[in-house]
């Protein structure tokens, strides 16, 4: 997916970048859309650790301060087949593409704090799940789009790309990026209201991810 490239560098002493910046295409909607609030950060693992950690939901709570949970639908449809070891089907509690759900969403960061309770819920359906190749990228990409509101209310579909990279050291690990682009004429609203917030969640899911892994 086409995105522009963040001011932001990315080093030692600022690992995670993340902004409110314009529309940026996303699977379902294409382009288009209000604005999209982007992150981005290294991580030394690989792209496949990455994206196994993203899919298996059981172990959200031991990591995710922003989503630590999600209730999966049992009308998801079955996995389909795949060919590539990294994107492996048929584990129980791991997003498929299809699969939907209802996430636990803590607006205040504090998912992993006991007793603090969920700011709503999110439902979403799984719509991208691939290996990517495509300009001279190699990693994969998982996508979801929010449901619950009519498309011209407000729409949603966050998409996170894990790609190959040598990282500083010399190792191989990852590029994480993760953005979500907002559409409909309740978007202006959210990012009145929730911008700013939902910048530093975003920039926190990256660091959950990093801090977990690394």
């Amino acid at each position: 997916m086409p995105y522009s490239p963040t001011s932001e560098t990315i080093t030692a002493t600022n690992p995670v970048t993340s902004s409110v910046v314009a529309p940026i295409p996303v699977p379902t909607y294409g382009p288009g859309g209000s604005f999209a609030v982007f992150a981005r950060t290294h991580i030394s693992a690989q792209p496949s650790t990455c994206l196994s950690l993203i899919r298996d939901t059981s172990n959200w709570r031991k990591w995710n301060t922003f989503c630590p949970s999600i209730t999966l639908s049992p009308k998801s449809p079955p996995p389909p087949a795949t060919s590539d070891p990294a994107i492996p089907t048929g584990n129980e509690g791991w997003l498929e593409l299809g699969t939907t759900g209802a996430i636990d969403v803590f607006m205040s960061g504090d998912g992993l704090i006991p007793g603090r309770k969920r700011s709503r819920t999110q439902g979403m359906i799984v719509t991208v799940l691939s290996p990517m190749t495509e300009n001279e990228k190699k990693g994969y990409r998982i996508a979801w789009k929010g449901t619950g509101y009519s498309h011209w209310q407000l729409h949603s579909e966050r998409v996170m790309e894990f790609i190959s990279i040598t990282l500083e050291n010399g190792e191989q690990g990852t590029e994480f990026n993760c953005w979500e682009t907002f559409g409909g004429v309740l978007a202006l609203v959210v990012k009145a209201t929730y911008g700013h917030t939902l910048v530093e969640r975003f920039g926190d899911y990256q660091r959950d991810v990093k801090a977990f892994l690394e």
